[in-house]
């Protein structure tokens, strides 16, 4: 019995790949510039500036070296990439908004997960997640920030969204980037013990048998009952011989 197991992976050379590169390396640099004198405070500096920074370095040399045979190594990086945003996400304004966005960063790390492991057998679930966000934030955030001339959008504040941007994107072209392979495998037969064989007792053998097939006198036991009438004529005839002497 044939076991069908799926498996994702991306090239090295390929259009996908390569935009992801260069979107996530400008993500680094967006944050850089729009972090730029924020490292003061030291959790800023841990989980707003080095997590996403190293979240999106370990993304590029994972993808680069171990795309084609290992695209699972990756689950370490967007693991980073989602911590940072759930810690982002607690700054929002509205609760609501809040925790809306904490589950839809768990579902991405599950969802991101499960495909690149071959337990979800599509990659155009992981599509539609990055891509939607990322329309959201141009069409809805982005635009309605942009309007706002009450309260404009800060240099600092607009370098860190283009690296969300960037990061959204890079993750969008990775996922249309994923091939997919099925590989066959033999399932495995459970294994059966062997059997335990008990071997009876030789008097309970004896027993059970039926009558003619019980074991029969010895030999020897029978030849030598048989001798001592055989022996009774010759001693007579010894016997009258002398006599007649």
């Amino acid at each position: 019995m044939m076991k069908e197991k799926v498996k994702f992976s991306v090239e090295r050379g390929s259009f996908g790949v390569q935009a992801m590169v260069i979107l996530l390396s400008l993500s680094v640099v967006f944050r850089v510039i729009g972090c730029w004198g924020l490292w003061t405070d030291r959790n800023y500096l841990v989980f707003q500036i080095c997590l996403p920074i190293l979240s999106a370095l370990l993304m590029i040399l994972f993808v680069w070296l171990f795309g084609r045979r290992a695209l699972w190594l990756t689950v370490i990086p967007v693991f980073l990439g989602v911590v940072f945003f759930i810690i982002k996400s607690l700054g929002f304004e509205s609760q609501l908004h809040t925790v809306l966005c904490i589950l839809l960063y768990i579902v991405v790390l599950v969802l991101y997960s499960c495909t690149v492991f071959g337990i979800v057998k599509t990659k155009w679930f992981l599509v539609a997640l990055f891509g939607l966000p990322f329309l959201y934030h141009i069409f809805v955030e982005d635009l309605a920030a942009l309007r706002d001339t009450a309260n404009p959008v800060s240099f600092a504040d607009g370098m860190q969204e283009m690296g969300v941007l960037c990061i959204l994107l890079g993750l969008l072209f990775l996922s249309l980037s994923m091939k997919k392979t099925v590989v066959e495998e033999e399932a495995e037969l459970p294994k059966i013990r062997p059997p335990k064989v008990i071997k009876p007792d030789k008097a309970e053998a004896d027993h059970d048998l039926p009558v003619s097939t019980q074991a029969s006198p010895v030999p020897s036991e029978t030849a030598a009952a048989g001798e001592s009438p055989a022996s009774e004529p010759a001693q007579t005839d010894a016997e009258d011989s002398y006599t007649g002497e």
